[in-house]
């Protein structure tokens, strides 16, 4: 093919949705790596294990969406995506915890959390990336 269709072509590909993975547990971002690598619309860009990597990784990976836990050693996800919304307001931001309550999902929504889901059902997020990005997927509509 010609290089001006291959250019054509190319940009009618939607790039794949840019993730940052950040959990202490090597086994939970493996899982999710994997499970997210399974989908050609979404990239995981990065791993952080605490709040102070995954502020760093955010600045330099430039993730649209990160996965972030909210209980790890050192910082929190809590003081984590509060230090990275008043940077970059635009990544969205998933929480994830093991904890099923209405004080850890309080607590990462007020900080600008978009959703809050527990690690058990992770594997549920929607595999549709504006899903991850729409304005509309908020705690109101997302169980």
């Amino acid at each position: 093919m010609g290089g001006a269709l291959d250019a054509s072509l190319r940009s009618c590909v939607p790039e794949p949705l840019r993730i940052l993975l950040v959990d202490d547990f090597s086994p939970f971002r493996e899982a999710l790596r994997v499970l997210l690598g399974s989908c050609a619309d979404f990239a995981v860009v990065g791993e952080a294990v605490d709040g102070h990597s995954a502020i760093e990784m955010a600045c330099q990976l430039d993730p649209q969406v990160i996965v972030m836990d909210v209980e790890m050693p050192g910082m929190g996800g809590v003081e984590a995506t509060r230090r990275i919304k008043r940077v970059h307001p635009s990544i969205h931001i998933i929480g994830v915890s093991s904890q099923d309550d209405t004080i850890t999902k309080e607590a990462m929504k007020a900080v600008g959390s978009s959703v809050f889901i527990t690690k058990e059902c992770a594997h549920t997020l929607p595999i549709n990336p504006h899903h991850w990005t729409d304005s509309a997927t908020t705690y109101d509509n997302v169980s």
